[in-house]
């Protein structure tokens, strides 16, 4: 087999050796420099600034050892030093862990465990979660952030020890079994990612992004990455509250931002809502399992602030493929708003029965996906890589269905994972808690369609104690786990449904809890 390209390039080093993500923001640095990158709580960076930050962090991270592999993990919110950190790594060709601190200490325990990092980070309200988990921890001080302490006094980007393919982001995700899954991503994928999304959704330089998603989401990154490729800017808060969101649109003039509809819902419920002015916000993106009875009316009530030409955007992604997948642009949503749209760019879908066979338009089976853009697969799990990877296809575990024009639709999901609030909620984790109560004899936990939530928790309960009730259940499991892990809803039952195997009869459950009040 001949070899086309050596016989073309001979001995030399090509010109594509060594670039990597962090290329695209040296690029902005030189030629739209003094333009704002990025802007956070404590103030605001122009590109050259943010190239020279990461170049600065960069150095910083070589000096302490950091280089290609090494492992950096952080449990922190989002801000500034996080994006530089991100580029930073890209550059030295180590891989980036953002840790989900809103889980218990055993839980980030875990996952540092697995990932064994060289160097962990935290701010200074995570540093006891993560505190002699490793050897080397920079936490916040009084006196400086854990970015400021990794600044080097060197100047210069550092020589780029990364090649293109190698892996740069390791997000942890259940997928739908609840069993933690570490996906890890490469920097040629997440960069395909984003020239995808940013084509599809036609972003321009002039744009200027809203994000206050936490940062362990491959979501969120996926489309931080999109603005940056633009030279558009970012807007960044550590978390959502409505009312200063409100108040951040309109004194940066924010173009757009992603939201679901329980963030949607929460802006136009806002006290200060009637007295902002949103005439900035030129698109929404939204991802939504039923966005009708949502999203159309609150959109409505946005555009009435001022905002008379915004347009919506249905997209629907996934981590493994780092992440976005589809996207319904303005001119389809407005005529179909529960279609999200057509594969990006460079992605091919396909819907398959359980023996993989491809499906005709309208007949319902599992999303798959090939692209450039899937994950390198899942750490130290081998198993389910090639459960996901079976057949030469990224298999979603979504159920869908694509009709005559080549639009996708969401049906549901093949096992039980639940979407609430925009994040995904495994149901085997609740009940397992549940279990550990000492008057729950029996339980199983589920969603059910939620208008302000997508989907909300539910938990059917068999206690001992005639005397509990679900305010005391859902206190109890809220001292043990994540808010968004906490049911929404208890059913006290004197026993569980079963069918006539012995299992438990869920849709008989789904009827019951959809039949009364939350608790």
């Amino acid at each position: 087999m001949s070899d086309i390209g050596k016989r073309a390039r001979g001995a030399v080093r090509s010109p594509r050796a060594g670039l990597g993500l962090c290329d695209v923001v040296e690029s902005h640095g030189r030629y739209r420099g003094e333009r704002i990158a990025l802007i956070d709580d404590a103030g605001s960076i122009t590109w050259a600034q943010l190239a020279g930050r990461i170049a600065a962090m960069a150095n910083g991270l070589a000096e302490r050892g950091i280089g290609r592999g090494d492992v950096v993990a952080v449990a922190d919110g989002i801000g500034i030093d996080y994006v530089a950190l991100y580029f930073a790594t890209a550059r030295l060709g180590a891989v980036l862990v953002p840790l989900n601190w809103r889980l218990n200490q055993a839980s980030i325990l875990s996952f540092i465990d697995r990932t064994t990092p060289k160097l962990v980070l935290a701010g200074a309200r995570q540093l006891e979660l993560v505190g002699g988990a490793a050897k080397h921890v920079i936490a916040d001080t009084r006196d400086a952030t854990w970015g400021e302490q990794l600044l080097s006094e060197r100047t210069g980007m550092p020589a780029s020890g990364a090649e293109f393919d190698d892996p740069h982001l390791i997000i942890f995700t259940s997928g739908t079994t609840g069993v933690p899954k570490a996906a890890v991503l490469s920097q040629r994928g997440t960069m395909v990612d984003s020239y995808a999304g940013a084509l599809a959704s036609g972003l321009r330089p002039d744009d200027r992004f809203f994000v206050y998603q936490a940062p362990y989401h491959g979501g969120t990154w996926a489309l931080m990455r999109q603005y940056i490729l633009v030279g558009a800017s970012i807007v960044l808060t550590r978390s959502f509250e409505a009312t200063r969101a409100l108040e951040i649109i309109e004194r940066h003039r924010c173009t757009s931002f992603f939201a679901v509809p329980l963030v949607l819902q929460g802006l136009v419920e806002a006290p200060n809502f009637e007295e902002s002015d949103l005439s900035s916000l030129r698109n929404i993106v939204f991802a939504s399992y039923d966005p009708n009875s949502v999203v159309r009316p609150v959109v409505e009530q946005i555009r009435r602030r001022g905002a008379a030409g915004l347009t919506i955007e249905h997209i629907y992604g996934q981590t493994e493929n780092s992440s976005l997948i589809t996207t319904a642009r303005p001119e389809v949503c407005e005529q179909d708003i529960g279609s999200v749209g057509t594969p990006v760019p460079g992605v091919v879908v396909s819907i398959v029965d359980i023996d993989g066979r491809e499906l005709p338009p309208g007949e319902v089976g599992e999303i798959c996906v090939r692209s450039h853009s899937v994950m390198d697969g899942y750490l130290d799990n081998p198993e389910a890589t090639a459960e996901a990877f079976r057949g030469g296809r990224l298999h979603t575990g979504d159920l869908g269905r694509l009709d005559e024009r080549g639009m996708l639709h969401i049906v549901g999901r093949l096992k039980e994972m639940i979407r609430t609030g925009g994040v995904n909620v495994y149901p085997r984790e609740i009940a397992r808690k549940l279990g550990e109560h000492p008057a729950i004899r029996d339980c199983a936990v589920f969603g059910v369609p939620d208008p302000r939530y997508d989907e909300r928790v539910v938990a059917a309960v068999v206690s001992s104690d005639p005397h509990l009730t679900p305010e005391e259940v859902i206190a109890w499991v809220r001292q043990r786990m994540a808010g968004y892990q906490t049911p929404r809803q208890v059913l006290i039952l004197d026993e569980l449904p079963k069918t006539a195997a012995g299992k438990t009869a869920m849709a008989d459950l789904v009827h019951v809890a959809t039949g009364r009040d939350e608790a």
